[in-house]
């Protein structure tokens, strides 16, 4: 019933067809030796990620007599309604970690593709999950010089979460001060919070996690409408359709990590 990863992402309501973000880079100072000197200014990297709305919805159709029997339909303590909300919600964490995976559309005008760099990946190397992986995905993100303390999560598959909990390292206490296998899983580990999915890509047995830093995926919302109505084109049945417009765009490559992992 609540999307798994709203914690991570930035999120923005908003109805229209793209929504651009502006990205600049890092700056560096220089050091003044002249009083009264000329301003020679800096120049600044930019570029631009966008966002492209996508459209979702449901429609179920009931039989007039079934409908009849089944009460409130779009109160939203309705069965319906709150199947419908929960796919929201699903499509929600799976648009979320698609940007952070998928290429990506920039420049000014939103014509170019950018893939995510082959710095920001970890091949699968034959294994699954493994402590090695979680320190290279660390590793990486800390090269992006990022703030302290930033907020990071992992999402996982089930399998992957259970060959970490395997890994002797993630085992011992020592290493472990959330005591994963005490409560049956890992909520924090290496500064990352982890998060599971089951709709992870899979291509043949490779499944592909990925990391991020929050601020690293944007998203755009716009309301979820429920509406109830009754189709006279097929005999009098009711049709309940909900409607939901979402996007998203990985803004900083840097902040990204995907992590292939064997998984059979």
């Amino acid at each position: 019933m609540s999307a798994r990863l709203d914690a991570f992402v930035e999120d923005e309501m908003f109805d229209g067809e793209r929504k651009r973000y502006d990205r600049l880079s890092a700056q560096t100072s220089r050091e003044k030796t002249e009083r009264i000197a000329p301003t020679n200014p800096i120049e600044v990297g930019s570029d631009s990620r966008w966002a492209f709305r996508r459209t979702y919805d449901i429609p179920n159709i009931l039989d007039e007599d079934d409908a009849k029997n089944l009460g409130q339909l779009v109160l939203p303590t309705s069965d319906y309604v709150k199947s419908h909300a929960m796919a929201y919600h699903r499509d929600c964490d799976q648009i979320a970690w698609k940007a952070a995976l998928d290429d990506c559309i920039t420049g000014k005008l939103g014509t170019t593709v950018t893939a995510l760099g082959s710095g920001q990946k970890i091949v699968h190397g034959s294994t699954g999950l493994t402590l090695t992986k979680l320190l290279t995905a660390n590793e990486i993100l800390e090269g992006a010089d990022l703030e302290d303390g930033s907020v990071r999560v992992m999402v996982v598959s089930p399998q992957q979460l259970t060959n970490l909990l395997n890994t002797t390292e993630i085992k011992n206490a020592d290493y472990n001060t959330v005591k994963a296998l005490a409560t049956g899983q890992i909520d924090t580990f290496m500064g990352f919070k982890f998060v599971k999915s089951n709709y992870l890509r899979k291509v043949s047995t490779t499944r592909t996690c990925v990391a991020w830093v929050k601020g690293a995926i944007k998203r755009t919302k716009g309301a979820m409408t429920s509406k109830i109505s009754t189709r006279d084109d097929l005999s009098g049945a009711t049709q309940i359709r909900s409607v939901w417009h979402l996007g998203a765009t990985r803004v900083y490559d840097e902040g990204v990590v995907s992590i292939e992992c064997t998984e059979t």
